[in-house]
């Protein structure tokens, strides 16, 4: 679980919405911050203060000495990635100058993704780079040296990153590095054993961090000592169309000690092929605990054991609807739909729970400046 404690801010906005299942409630949605660079995921600290890991704006296409060709398009790469704080007070950004790459519009970052809070540390992981190409044919571009000599900001592409005093950050793991040096997922469907790494979430247990590598379709952990092993490396399914891949997008340690993690799938984006994984966190064994969902993008545990999952994109990302998806899962891995108005979650990217089972859920990830986070209260008594 991300967090135990609530946040009583002031509304923005609010929507109430009353529920079939219990018509004596309704949902309240409030907007709480705004104004964000493609926010992906959230935690919450000690104190009841939000932090979002801001996936950036990527770099001024006119000057950036690094761009290539990517999933998203052609992107370039700049000191955009950022961590803001959302309290009482407002909102602020506390670390800044991250590395970030996006297309000209600024949208579809990769950049600040995963989020924790840690007693008083505060952590990161700067995602990808997904595979950056050049040339036609493409040919792969690393980030050592090529992307890093090019912007030198790019040498925090793919690590966990532990964020100090006045925003500097230092780095704890480098995932990007045991990707190409190691490669999980080489022999179980991995075309041309690609280095391909994209960390997105992290949980730390027991003074160990658990991470998440959607590009490397692997849940890693360091050691004692601090190194990277790999705990699980998640399948990819043969399809008449070709491997498809896990793509695991989060992790969460349940009430029984597992780690679960979601996955968007990869291309074509299913509908209804996304699941949820239940880890053995001794052994990295895992199984089937939910499934039917689509490009799922986050979980979290509330205090009750419901575990809430977020869908990016509740009909595919190659459908044209663009409305995200709310689901609860009992403990015994039954999955019920909480419906909200069309148009309430726009591509959301991030979720976590507070102490009365508030919803706290990062919007619009996919754009920059329009980005918002929303604290959904699904238990109001109706007035």
């Amino acid at each position: 679980m991300r967090t135990r404690w609530g946040l009583p801010l002031a509304a923005a906005l609010t929507i109430a919405v009353a529920t079939p299942a219990a018509a004596n409630h309704r949902i309240d949605v409030d907007v709480i911050a705004r104004g964000l660079d493609n926010p992906r995921h959230i935690a919450v600290g000690k104190g009841g203060e939000l932090y979002v890991a801001e996936a950036g704006r990527g770099g001024d296409h006119a000057t950036s000495r690094s761009c290539f060709n990517s999933a998203e398009g052609f992107a370039c790469t700049g000191r955009s990635g950022a961590v803001t704080k959302i309290d009482r007070r407002g909102q602020v950004r506390v670390a800044r100058g991250l590395a970030s790459y996006a297309n000209a519009s600024g949208g579809d970052a990769f950049g600040p993704h995963g989020v924790l809070v840690d007693g008083h540390k505060l952590y990161i992981t700067n995602g990808g780079p997904t595979r950056p190409t050049r040339g036609d044919p493409p040919v792969p571009v690393l980030r050592d040296p090529t992307l890093v000599a090019e912007e030198p900001i790019s040498t925090l592409f793919g690590r966990l990153l532990e964020v100090r005093r006045e925003g500097r950050v230092r780095s704890v793991a480098d995932v990007w590095a045991f990707e190409r040096d190691v490669n999980p997922d080489a022999g179980i469907g991995n075309p041309g054993a690609l280095i391909n790494s994209n960390p997105v979430d992290v949980l730390r247990d027991r003074g160990r961090f658990v991470i998440v590598d959607a590009g490397g379709n692997s849940l890693l952990r360091t050691s004692h000592s601090g190194r990277l092993e790999s705990l699980s490396v998640f399948p990819y399914i043969p399809t008449a169309s070709g491997p498809l891949e896990s793509v695991p997008t989060s992790v969460a340690k349940g009430p029984d000690g597992a780690y679960y993690v979601s996955e968007l799938t990869g291309l074509p984006f299913p509908v209804g092929g996304s699941k949820v994984f239940r880890v053995d966190p001794r052994t990295g064994v895992f199984t089937t605990f939910a499934s039917g969902f689509t490009n799922v993008l986050d979980l979290d545990f509330g205090n009750d054991g419901t575990l809430y999952v977020l869908e990016l994109d509740r009909d595919s990302l190659l459908n044209p609807g663009t409305d995200g998806g709310l689901w609860a899962v009992s403990r015994r891995g039954v999955a019920r739909r909480i419906e909200l108005p069309p148009g309430t979650l726009t591509h959301p990217a991030g979720i976590a729970v507070g102490r009365h089972g508030t919803l706290y859920v990062s919007n619009h990830s996919r754009e920059a400046g329009v980005g918002e986070v929303l604290r959904i209260d699904l238990g109001r008594r109706g007035r």
